[in-house]
């Protein structure tokens, strides 16, 4: 690299540029994009569980439930 080159610093200006015309460089970007995807997918449920309606649950049917599926009891 010569003295004009450097003071002219066209160098730094090439070097700063991402490559992102090269395949491996438009894999990743789609690799990360795929993650980002995957994340926001989990999130937006997380969201939904937490502050979306309420829903009856196993869990809360249980203190419903009754005797009633049990043999029947002794009948005299």
């Amino acid at each position: 690299m010569s003295n004009a080159e450097i003071a002219d610093n066209k160098w730094e200006v090439e070097a700063a540029k991402p490559p992102v015309t090269t395949v491996p460089a438009i894999f990743q970007i789609l690799l990360i994009g795929s993650f980002a995807a995957v994340f926001l997918w989990i999130l937006q449920f997380s969201a939904a569980g937490i502050f979306g309606a309420k829903r009856d649950t196993m869990a809360d049917s249980y203190s419903k439930m009754g005797n009633d599926a049990a043999p029947a009891a002794k009948k005299e």
